[in-house]
């Protein structure tokens, strides 16, 4: 049944993809060309310029305003009206010339924006959305594009599966001497397909090739371009900033403080981790406070191998907790930040309609889950018992650079007692020898190849032995040794070290909205660190660099589902408009719905209440609802077999969602 069920995801996956691309190549019955907005100088200046009579121009006049339609700062009727009066005297071709010198003052305007969709005042719902489709047929065909995205989200560990199975099919075949590169291939696709961070950004190609066709090369190069892509970059900077060993160790020593308070059990690690790491959030926003408080999970939990069900929990616990951990104040969270000007919303309105409902609903959530699972904690706290013995044997109760200087002795043991070496080179030059005796008529014929085999086999030599034996080499004919443990050494970093770390993140955290500010500062932060190196683990941009791949197809993507989420947030009542938000937040960025929102008149301050509590609640439902989520899932997904699978995390995230629901929605 299962494998059934995920190969009709493939199927339907792939339907919708093509079903897509031709109704994108059809037209979808909207027309092509790229759509703009007439300045409030053009209109000034044509009607200071162009006179012609309204009943031979009019119908001419109007076609030619449905090419340069989504008119920004007039209505229809009003643009119609305006050019009656200012058409008068004139004939029809020198209007159209007219118009045409005002082209110039034109731009493109994508997508439509909502008040110019008109007529709508007693529409409901679905005859808003059936206008809105008929006016603008492109809005349909981005949202089955964004539906099939989050679709391949969900379907994506099967991706994997299959780039698993075809490069095992790939080693078989390459043992038996038969390559099947066509197998190699398809599973370095299925890999890419399969990777969570990588999927908006492949649908925005669609979406990128249904505008084209739509609406022409103009009109997607302005989308693509001005869209907002601060949020993704400055993830990317505080992931890298957070994910520092400097940074890791600080925080790690600070909640270690808190933890030997309530014991220093797993336990106590557990329940500092789930309720400090995302109230923390508040303060150094929230994709800081996912990366620390994931890092020190894998380290202190995950790395103890908990059951599945147990990890889904508490992966599905943290990502709650930290969408609602940033309402202690108004700039940290994501969706917060985009009302809290807007609305005007302080630092004080936060902390005493959010902050404290936010602490107390991470309280309730984290202890229940704590007694859910308080029988496997039991077997974990042996284990991390062992664990934390270990660590103390080898930093306080041995002293390893004894032991050290003593297993640097097996160098000379193994060269100058057991003569590896000498015994290495004579078998070199019995095999050389063996090789030349095949090789002498050769040798003969062209008496110059005899060198050049000499040469080529001592570089054969050397390679192998770099790659098998490097301790039989010479020191200085040695390749470069990383020590795979090195990210997990016991060392400390200088406290000044902390100090300069906490300033680059203070620094990113100030600037969030100036990525020219906060992106110089991450290129000094990286030459500090290699500066640094001694005390820093091995920088790798990989992980950061997918998940800001992964939030800026999102934003690309969530930019064009206004012409329906904004109609279905303004025609609910209070409860009904925090579930719905709770709901739609689970399918689109939680800002994304926040934003939305503030477009939408007539808001109560009930209302505003009311869908932002409903957008922080969901955050943790699916990757896509929450900013900070996708960068756990990047530290954490190597714990989770195939990788985080959406049903499983919407499934134990859904217990805390509803707690933090009720939290928010009972006491007001």
């Amino acid at each position: 049944m299962e494998k059934r069920h995920w190969k009709l995801g493939i199927i339907l996956l792939v339907a919708l993809g093509i079903a897509t691309l031709v109704y994108a190549a059809g037209g979808g019955g909207s027309d092509k060309g790229p759509q703009y907005v007439i300045t409030k100088e053009a209109i000034t200046e044509l009607k200071k310029d162009v006179q012609a009579a309204p009943e031979e121009v009019d119908s001419k006049v109007w076609d030619t305003l449905q090419r340069l339609e989504g008119i920004e700062y007039f209505s229809k009727d009003t643009i119609e009206k305006a050019l009656k009066e200012a058409l008068d005297g004139q004939n029809a071709s020198e209007a159209f010339q007219k118009l045409a010198i005002y082209r110039s003052s034109t731009k493109i305007v994508f997508p439509r924006p909502i008040e110019t969709y008109l007529g709508e005042q007693d529409a409901g719902i679905m005859q808003m959305l059936g206008q809105r489709f008929s006016v603008e047929p492109f809005n349909l065909l981005a949202s089955l594009i964004f539906f099939c995205a989050i679709l391949h989200t969900f379907i994506s560990a099967r991706f994997r599966k299959i780039a698993h199975d075809w490069a095992h099919e790939y080693e078989h075949s390459l043992q038996h001497g038969r390559p099947n590169e066509a197998k190699r291939f398809g599973a370095e696709i299925m890999h890419f397909l399969g990777e969570v961070e990588a999927v908006f950004g492949i649908w925005a190609l669609v979406l990128a090739v249904a505008l084209i066709v739509f609406h022409g090369p103009a009109t997607m190069v302005h989308y693509i371009s001005h869209v907002n892509y601060t949020e993704p970059m400055f993830v990317v900077v505080i992931m890298t900033l957070a994910s520092t060993r400097p940074v890791i160790k600080l925080s790690e020593i600070m909640m270690s403080k808190i933890a030997h308070m309530l014991g220093g059990t797993l336990t106590a690690w557990w329940f500092t981790i789930l309720i400090l790491g995302p109230l923390l959030g508040s303060f150094i926003t929230e994709p800081a406070a996912m990366t620390i408080a994931a890092f020190l999970l894998a380290n202190k939990f995950y790395s103890l191998k908990p059951s599945p069900t147990m990890s889904y929990a508490t992966i599905g616990l943290l990502f709650v907790n930290i969408s609602v951990g940033g309402t202690l104040s108004h700039f940290a969270a994501p969706p917060v930040l985009m009302v809290a000007t807007p609305w005007d919303w302080g630092l004080i309105f936060m902390m005493t309609n959010f902050g404290w409902k936010a602490t107390l609903g991470i309280g309730i959530a984290t202890t229940a889950y704590y007694f859910i699972f308080k029988k496997e904690f039991v077997e974990l706290e042996r284990r991390h018992a062992n664990v934390e013995a270990q660590k103390r044997l080898k930093t306080e109760e041995i002293d390893q650079n004894a032991i050290h200087a003593e297993v640097e002795k097996l160098e000379s043991i193994l060269n100058d007692e057991l003569k590896f070496r000498e015994l290495l080179d004579q078998k070199c030059a019995e095999m050389k020898d063996r090789l030349k005796i095949n090789l002498k008529d050769k040798f003969e014929k062209s008496p110059e190849l005899e060198p050049a085999f000499e040469e080529m086999f001592e570089d054969m030599k050397r390679k192998e032995l770099e790659r098998t034996l490097p301790g039989l080499l010479e020191p200085k004919e040695r390749p470069p040794y990383h020590d795979p443990d090195w990210d997990n050494r016991p060392a400390n970093v200088p406290p000044w070290i902390m100090l300069i770390h906490v300033l680059f993140m203070m620094w990113t955290v100030a600037n969030a909205h100036h990525p020219a500010l906060f992106i110089g500062g991450f290129l000094f932060f990286l030459g500090f660190a290699m500066a640094t190196s001694p005390f820093q683990n091995r920088t790798d941009l990989k992980p950061a660099l997918l998940v800001g791949f992964f939030l800026a197809g999102l934003v690309i993507h969530g930019g064009l589902q206004a012409w329906w989420i904004a109609p279905v947030l303004g025609n609910l009542t209070e409860v009904p408009l925090m579930v719905g938000a709770t709901i739609l937040t689970a399918f689109n960025d939680n800002a994304a719905i926040t934003y939305l929102s503030t477009l939408v008149p007539g808001f109560t301050d009930g209302m505003k209440y009311a869908v932002v509590a409903g957008a922080v609640t969901g955050g943790g439902l699916t990757v896509i609802a929450n900013a900070p989520n996708p960068a756990g899932q990047s530290i954490l997904a190597r714990f989770f077999e195939n990788g985080v699978s959406p049903a499983k995390l919407a499934l134990y995230a859904l217990v805390p969602t509803i707690i933090m629901g009720l939290c928010f929605m009972l006491i007001r």
